[in-house]
């Protein structure tokens, strides 16, 4: 009868030390928030450029005619929730290379926009800017 007991003892001891470990091992990530972190945009090319930039951290947007590339912004201390949304817009502004007879010529070039948290690159993209394909490019990060 002791040994019976005793083995119903184990088991159960088993069991409820397995189910407490579950528990444990899934943490609710909305926990970590709010957080306050260093937020970086940079944008490089590989031929120097006349650019507008956007930078977005939820509803606010700040907006840049940048005359001389490459482009970093820092926001430091920044409290961020669960859903914060960051953005990083390139916009190439169309100046054309003047030759020294005065007629005007394209070079196609490559932009990397990079957003950083903390130091870390949460989001990176690179895109070929041509003369046919010099829209809007965009890179955002949201945090979860």
């Amino acid at each position: 009868m002791k040994k019976i007991v005793l083995f119903a003892f184990v088991i159960s001891s088993l069991i409820v030390a397995s189910c407490s470990s579950d528990d444990d091992s899934n943490p609710v990530e909305t926990s970590e928030y709010p957080q306050t972190v260093n937020i970086k945009y940079e944008v490089t090319t590989s031929r120097n450029s006349e650019a507008i930039i956007t930078t977005t951290i939820d509803n606010d947007t700040q907006t840049e005619t940048i005359n001389n590339l490459p482009f970093d912004t820092s926001k430091t201390q920044v409290e961020v929730n669960n859903g914060t949304y960051l953005k990083l817009t390139y916009l190439e502004d169309g100046s054309y290379i003047a030759t020294s007879d005065g007629q005007t010529s394209w070079t196609d070039y490559e932009a990397v926009l990079n957003i950083y948290v903390n130091n870390e690159k949460v989001k990176t993209a690179t895109f070929n800017i041509t003369e046919n394909n010099s829209g809007v490019k965009t890179i955002d990060y949201t945090f979860q």
